[in-house]
């Protein structure tokens, strides 16, 4: 993977808890409520995109708060814009949670 095809999306950028200045890309209405690393990763599969986790990476607003858990990223290939992709793994998520309870 190359970086100039990859794009780097953090949990914060989908997180519900978090503000716009907190790093949140998302409307509220379209973000996750505690987003997991692996649950993006399994979204970002199924809608086609390939990825890789880096779960020992701290969300660079997160890095003076020493409390802020090591939420990891996802590199992901590009292939859409930055906030159609988050859109996209926040609807897959929602669709793989709803599955989940459905069961």
């Amino acid at each position: 993977m190359g970086h100039g095809d990859d794009m780097v999306i953090w949990l914060a950028n989908i997180d519900a808890a978090r503000s716009r200045s907190e790093g949140r890309k998302l409307a509220k209405g379209v973000s996750l409520k505690g987003p997991q690393l692996k649950e993006l990763s399994k979204a970002a599969h199924n809608i086609g995109l390939q990825s890789q986790r880096e779960s020992e990476k701290k969300y660079p607003k997160d890095r003076a708060n020493t409390d802020s858990p090591l939420d990891g990223r996802l590199t992901v290939t590009k292939k859409y814009s930055k906030s159609k992709t988050l859109k996209l793994l926040a609807d897959e998520v929602r669709r793989l949670r709803k599955e989940k309870n459905d069961q």
